[in-house]
């Protein structure tokens, strides 16, 4: 399985809510999807919509990461 990075953004201020790497198969709009859900479980607090962006993990640092790489896929949900 591959390994995939993610981070998605409160959509309407640009807050990061969530950030991490995780080992999948699904493709790219349905592994968005259920991360967003598991983040609307996460972080009930906030309804709104949310931007899930997903890409191939390079050897970066995810600790202080606010923006994805140019080369993420976008998914507004």
């Amino acid at each position: 399985m591959p390994r995939i990075s993610y981070l998605i953004h409160n959509a309407e201020t640009g807050r990061r809510l969530s950030i991490g790497t995780t080992d999948t198969d699904q493709p790219p709009a349905d592994l968005a999807a259920d991360l967003v859900q598991r983040n609307r479980t996460e972080h009930s607090y906030y309804t709104g919509p949310r931007t899930c962006w997903i890409w191939a993990p390079a050897d970066e640092s995810l600790a202080h990461l606010e923006t994805a790489p140019a080369a993420a896929q976008r998914f507004d949900l």
